[in-house]
Order: C-alpha cells, then sequence, then structure tokens
C-alpha cells in the first residue's frame, strides 16, 4: 500500500541558501536556468549541496500570479550576488504542515493536494507558500519533501 506520510509543525530549516526567481517565460529552459544557478554557486568558490529546493509563493488579492524561485544550498555564503540571485545565510520557515512522497514524480503533486486537506480538515489557515524539495528525481521512483507554510 502507498502512503503519503503527513506531519504538522515542522520547521523546514536551510543554511546558505542561494535563491532564484525563475520567470513564466523561463518555464520551458529550466534545466538551463538551473545550470547557470550551480555554475554561479561555483565560480564564487563554493559548491551546490544537498537537493533542489522550489519555493512557490501565492500573494493575496484578486488575481494573484505565482512566484516561483529555485533554490539551491551551498558549501558556503557567496558574499557578492549577481543580478536576480538572492542568498540566505540561514532560511528558517516555521509552523509547516509536511509531507513525505515516495512514488512516480508524475503523481507528486498528490503530496501539497494532501496538505491541502489536512489543512481543511483542521481549519489551518495556509499562507500560500509551498516548499518543494526534491530529494530523489529517479523516472519509477521520486522522493519528494513538501512543506506548506501555515498562518
Amino acid at each position: 500500500m502507498r502512503e503519503i506520510q503527513t506531519a504538522e509543525n515542522k520547521t523546514l530549516k536551510l543554511t546558505n541558501v542561494v535563491s532564484r526567481r525563475i520567470q513564466p517565460e523561463e518555464f520551458n529552459n529550466m534545466q538551463i536556468v538551473l545550470t547557470q544557478m550551480h555554475n554561479f554557486i561555483k565560480s564564487n568558490g563554493a559548491q551546490p549541496l544537498g537537493p533542489l529546493v522550489q519555493c512557490i509563493k501565492l500573494p493575496a488579492g484578486p488575481n494573484p500570479q505565482p512566484e516561483v524561485y529555485m533554490m539551491q544550498q551551498a558549501t558556503q555564503l557567496i558574499p557578492r550576488m549577481e543580478a536576480g540571485y538572492s542568498m540566505d545565510a540561514v532560511l528558517r520557515v516555521r509552523n509547516c504542515l509536511y509531507a513525505h512522497y515516495v512514488g512516480p514524480m508524475s503523481q507528486s503533486g498528490l503530496a501539497s493536494q494532501k496538505l491541502n486537506i489536512l489543512a481543511f480538515e483542521h481549519e489551518l489557515e495556509l499562507t500560500g507558500t509551498v516548499y518543494t524539495i526534491f530529494v530523489n528525481q529517479d523516472d519509477d521512483e521520486g522522493v519528494v519533501d513538501t512543506f506548506m507554510e501555515t498562518k
């Protein structure tokens, strides 16, 4: 039997995080964008560390346009940023709903759906920010951790 494990009140903590906002016109060239991001990290004397993290922020308002960010931890803090990049020494997001998904990557969105249902059932208010950590992306079986920030 397959199961998506969930938990409440989890904290997402990342260190030395390089972030880059992805514009809608870049979605089709995501691999190029990620290669550029890794090259930026390496050209500043650091190495990419750990899995890739995607952050989607859904701002409040009548016609919210989602903001998509790709994040990568690095082995050290990079003091000088180029345009389009930002760096956090520590990114800590408390009070998250958490889901651990193992299965086909094509079905990994079920983790977010399950957390939305959990929030609904427990009357939890979400901020609209979701962090997806791609622990392992294999065609047959991927591992994805999802964190949804609550208010």
